[in-house]
């Protein structure tokens, strides 16, 4: 069985569920109704407070029992539609990604991560306790996987550059295409994801405001919604991010990329975030670009590279 997660420093993204990557451990038993997994004698819930900024993901538990939030969830949905037989030991090809910068230094790691020594792990989800092997950890480089998924349905493959930036929570991963093929000179992150911007807007509505917004209070605001905040604040947030987004698309500049000769595809959950203002500051670059509004895009593409049976090499 193939099962795709996109361990995200923000979301935890399958090809079905979103959530965000943030975890507590119960001191009491739940409730019979409270969404939860028991593994290794603990009960854990997700939480909206996300897990700070690692650069490596194995250092903790942490990632690891998100991760099998993420299968459980997929794995009970196929229960629901009685693909599972009771009480089997299923055996997991898991697939995950990392970003351009970390690929090579955490690759291996990241698998070994998961496969635990090859061992049988237990867990009970939803009432329902499952035995999973990790028989094979793959290993993909995130926004090239979603690439893929679009590159026949879009023609990207016809086109002589294509420039794909993924806003994610922490970092914005970037790489160039050349008629489908990776310009690795062209490939890395940038510690420029949507948790900097997060940080930039706090900052500023503190110091004229001295109000505290979360990072939901945030989102909601820059995507237009009813929040109840005054518009004199909502203009503030709005001019901040203005300006992490002109800055953002101003780095591609310093780094030689000119968008009026590339096709530039923005892709994650940062990118759909901002959508509207990169709209705004995309006038005074010019170009053509559009937006990948599926903020599982990469997690489907594991998915779509395995079928393929493809496996990406990149040295750092």
């Amino acid at each position: 069985m193939v099962i795709s997660v996109d361990t995200g420093n923000k979301m935890i993204k399958t090809e079905h569920y979103e959530f965000n990557s943030g975890i507590d451990v119960l001191d009491t038993i739940p409730g019979e109704n409270d969404e939860v997994i028991e593994f290794g004698g603990k009960y854990y819930r997700t939480t909206n407070r996300r897990i700070s900024y690692m650069e490596d993901k194995t250092e903790d538990d942490r990632y690891y029992i998100l991760t099998l939030i993420a299968i459980a969830k997929e794995l009970d949905t196929m229960k629901k539609e009685a693909v599972l037989a009771p009480n089997e030991l299923i055996e997991i090809e898991l697939l995950v990604g990392l970003q351009p910068a970390h690929y090579g230094k955490y690759r291996k790691k990241i698998q070994q991560y998961f496969q635990r020594d090859g061992k049988v792990v237990g867990f009970k989800y939803g009432g329902t306790s499952y035995q999973i092997l990790i028989h094979e950890v793959k290993v993909y480089v995130q926004a090239y996987a979603a690439y893929c998924v679009l590159a026949a349905r879009r023609h990207l493959t016809e086109l002589p550059k294509v420039l794909v930036i993924d806003i994610g929570g922490f970092t914005v991963d970037y790489m160039i295409l050349r008629y489908g093929r990776l310009e690795k000179e062209h490939v890395d992150s940038l510690e420029s994801g949507v948790i900097c911007l997060y940080g930039r807007i706090r900052a500023a509505i503190r110091q004229k405001y001295s109000i505290a917004l979360d990072e939901e209070d945030i989102d909601n605001i820059i995507l237009g919604k009813n929040t109840g905040y005054m518009q004199e604040l909502k203009e503030r947030v709005r001019e901040v991010t203005i300006g992490y987004v002109t800055e953002l698309l101003g780095t591609f500049r310093e780094l030689g990329i000119d968008f009026r000769t590339t096709q530039t595809v923005f892709m994650g959950g940062g990118a759909i975030l901002v959508s509207e203002i990169i709209k705004v500051v995309w006038e005074r670059f010019k170009g053509e670009y559009f937006i990948i509004n599926d903020p599982k895009a990469n997690a489907k593409g594991y998915k779509c590279l395995i079928q393929r049976r493809f496996q990406f090499s990149l040295s750092r």
